[in-house]
Parts: C-alpha cells; sequence; structure tokens
C-alpha cells in the first residue's frame, strides 16, 4: 500500500519535470543569470511542490501551471534579493523581477474560470502582483492565507494587497466604460 502511493507520488512529480522544468528554469535564469543557482531554484521548487501535491489535481491545467511557476517565481525573488544583499549579484536596469518571461496566464485563467473579456483586459492594466493576487483569489479560489504561503508572504499583507488592487481593477473598469460610451 505505501509502495502503491510512493509510487504515484514519483510519477507525479516525473510528470510535473517533464512538462514545467524548462520553464522554472528559463525563469529562475532569466532574473538571476547564473544557471547554478537557476537550477538549484528549481529542485528546491520541486521539493516545495512534492510536499503540496494535493493543490496540483491535474498538472496540465492552468491552476497547475500557474501554481509552479508561482513557487519557481517567488523562490527565484528570494534568492535575488538575499543575494543582492551579499553584493552578489550586479544590479541592471533592465532587469525587473515583475517583467519577466513566463507571466501568469491571464486568458488561461479567464477561459477556465470565465473571467469575461473586460475583466481578462483590466488585469492586463494591473501590475504583476497584483493580478496574481485576484486570480488566485477570485479565479482559482485560494483563501488569502494560501496566497500568502504561495507567496512567501504575511497573510495581512496579502489581504492588504489585494484591497487595493481590487480599488485599481474597480478604477480601470470604470475607465474603460466612460471611454466605451
Amino acid at each position: 500500500m505505501l509502495f502503491a502511493i510512493i509510487q504515484v507520488i514519483y510519477d507525479k512529480i516525473s510528470d510535473l519535470a517533464k512538462e514545467y522544468r524548462n520553464m522554472m528554469l528559463s525563469l529562475s535564469y532569466s532574473i538571476l543569470k547564473d544557471y547554478q543557482y537557476a537550477e538549484d531554484i528549481t529542485q528546491e521548487a520541486f521539493l516545495i511542490l512534492s510536499q503540496n501535491m494535493d493543490k496540483l489535481d491535474n498538472i496540465y491545467s492552468a491552476r497547475s501551471r500557474n501554481y509552479v511557476y508561482t513557487i519557481t517565481k517567488n523562490l527565484t525573488i528570494s534568492k535575488y534579493r538575499s543575494l543582492k544583499n551579499e553584493n552578489m549579484v550586479q544590479s541592471d536596469e533592465n532587469n525587473s523581477l515583475n517583467n519577466i518571461e513566463g507571466s501568469l496566464d491571464i486568458e488561461a485563467f479567464g477561459n477556465e474560470y470565465g473571467f469575461s473579456e473586460k475583466i481578462i483586459n483590466a488585469l492586463a492594466e494591473l501590475d504583476e502582483l497584483d493580478r496574481d493576487i485576484l486570480c488566485y483569489k477570485y479565479g482559482a479560489g485560494y483563501t488569502g492565507k494560501e496566497i500568502a504561503q504561495l507567496m512567501n508572504s504575511n497573510p495581512d499583507s496579502i489581504y492588504k494587497r489585494m484591497q487595493r488592487a481590487i480599488s485599481k481593477l474597480r478604477e480601470i473598469i470604470e475607465e474603460m466604460e466612460r471611454t466605451e460610451k
């Protein structure tokens, strides 16, 4: 019985690696500019994913892809900040942590969770962190506490950020409606 459970988990992690390893490495490398650190982050992300397999029902879904992306991104940003504090990475004006390839797939959320085209367009105008928080909360149904765990952040900070993001989104939608008239 135990062997069967271990085999299922092993198979799921193998499938995750086949599907997402290159995306994870690319994401980490785009921020850190160091292949060894990117490899370390990818391995650490797989460790976290193996501990949270219950959140990955269908590894090929947009929700799973975004979950993997968020874990990898947050680990990479944490590593980047620690290296920067240790002066081990060069500060690059063009290297923005919020403008990295492979961002959260808003259209996949729209298709999977029924966001209207207007909402998808409005979300696209938010900064990446606000967009991620709102998509996970209202698209994927994560709680504020789960989002905070995903982002290695304080739940109170996520809640405040979510409230500000909702206000920004409301303003964007109102502006869109004014310009449509």
